[in-house]
């Protein structure tokens, strides 16, 4: 990694943005795995009890006392079970537990981006305008406690009021529009829908109904008071998609903002993010954010857009729309700029002969291309696997792609297995005792056997 990766990663606010992107990223692992089980194995549960019914209900049919008051027994005791069960939705409750922490941690996001601006740029302290009576002045012992206190307590101030007030806030604090942009009427409806799960219960009220289309949301249906909105996984992939939008717009657009000098930092940042997103094979998310990038006012160098026009269009043809990876790429002349560029438009547009061309002319290493660009570049997914590639590549660094992969396969595969053995030797003193602290992990699959 270079230093200047490593830099932007350790910058406060991107360090803030990051956290929240991850805390995403946990959600929709849990809503991706783990829901799943949570399906299987409360499936599993009533078809279990169901088996028991049965039984119960054939030993109490047998003519024999003894059977009868046995199978009266255990259907009651089945019967319990069953009402327990089918009032129960665990599947459900996780849903419902993730969308509120959701907003649990974007509410600490806006205080962590809050402090890193503000601690960036000390001048945004005068644009707060609160009075301090001087006993309270004097209580502190140095001004930048008093400057911490004010701080914390404006913070507190926006984050006790809605979403929507804590924007306008923002917007005057900044001087800035926050919330011209396409999907802000979605996320006040989801906003709001939190506010219903966290105090009715997802039962629609008047006040949702009215605040949703006060800011622009369009429902497709007429709701009817008293309705429980459901969650659901296809609302929640698009709550993630959402949340992340508008995280990333409003720490970027503030870090731009109060932080003029730090455009190269942001503008590195915003495109790590939006690569991490293509290799990752979120491209909506990818899209979202280099549709973003492309529409900002300042961008710190040419190099920068067309990395980002390069991204957005990855994104565009990774999610099968042609059309407008094609449309974006025809827009701009590529023939005057670097090989690197050249190769990307190549390969973007299908040239595969061009392109190994470029691969040649570049010999390795490029101004942005080195080899391990062609291992590991989102750009290349599709020309890895033509017969121009392969027989450039071969023709580049002497050796083949495939015996390359192999070798570092073998040495990952080597890698992991001297940090496994190192692990594991580390969680056992010296007289092969667990440490204190370590645990057996549960495994699924005997908790669905036991459940069975």
């Amino acid at each position: 990694m270079t230093d200047e990766v490593e830099e932007v990663k350790n910058d406060p606010i991107g360090v803030a943005i990051n956290s929240f992107t991850h805390a995403i990223r946990d959600a929709e692992e849990v809503v991706k795995f783990y829901v799943p089980i949570a399906i299987k194995l409360h499936n599993k549960r009533i078809d279990k009890l169901e088996r028991q019914i049965n039984e119960a209900r054939k030993l109490s049919e047998k003519e024999d006392l003894q059977s009868q008051v046995l199978g009266n027994k255990r259907y009651l005791d089945v019967h319990r079970d069953l009402d327990r069960i089918e009032n129960s939705n665990v599947p459900e409750t996780i849903e419902k537990a993730l969308f509120l922490n959701l907003f649990s941690s974007f509410d600490a996001y806006i205080g962590n981006l809050i402090s890193c601006l503000f601690n960036c740029n000390p001048n945004l302290y005068k644009g707060l305008g609160k009075e301090i009576s001087v006993s309270d002045i004097l209580s502190f012992e140095n001004f930048d406690e008093l400057k911490e206190k004010v701080l914390l307590d404006e913070i507190e101030t926006i984050r006790r009021k809605s979403y929507i007030e804590q924007f306008s806030e923002l917007e005057k604090l900044f001087g800035i529009p926050l919330t011209k942009f396409k999907n802000w009427p979605l996320f006040v409806e989801l906003s709001q829908r939190r506010n219903l799960l966290m105090h009715c219960n997802g039962i629609v009220s008047e006040q949702y109904i009215k605040i949703c289309k006060k800011e622009g949301y369009k429902f497709t249906e007429e709701l009817e008071l008293g309705t429980e909105l459901p969650l659901g996984t296809e609302y929640m992939e698009c709550a993630f998609d959402l949340m992340v939008e508008v995280a990333v717009k409003l720490g970027q657009t503030l870090w731009r903002k109060a932080q003029p000098n730090d455009l190269e930092k942001s503008d590195n940042h915003l495109s790590e993010l939006i690569y991490d997103y293509l290799h990752e094979e979120e491209y909506e998310k990818a899209i979202c954010l280099g549709e973003f990038s492309m529409s900002l006012p300042k961008i710190s160098s040419d190099l920068m857009s067309k990395i980002n026009i390069i991204n957005l269009v990855i994104a565009y043809k990774m999610k099968g729309d042609n059309e407008k990876s094609s449309k974006i790429l025809d827009s701009l002349d590529w023939s005057a700029s670097i090989n690197d560029f050249k190769l990307a438009n190549a390969v973007l547009t299908n040239n595969f002969d061009e392109a190994k061309s470029l691969m040649l002319k570049i010999k390795g290493d490029g101004e942005m291309i080195s080899e391990s660009s062609y291992h590991n570049f989102p750009l290349f997914f599709e020309f890895r696997e033509s017969e121009q590639f392969l027989s450039g590549y071969e023709e580049v660094f002497g050796y083949s792609f495939s015996s390359e992969m192999i070798r570092k396969s073998e040495e990952l595969d080597q890698d992991d297995t001297t940090d496994n053995e190192n692990e594991s030797q580390s969680k056992f003193d010296n007289e092969g005792v667990l440490l204190e602290g370590e645990s057996n992990t549960v495994n699924v699959e005997q908790e669905e056997q036991e459940s069975a």
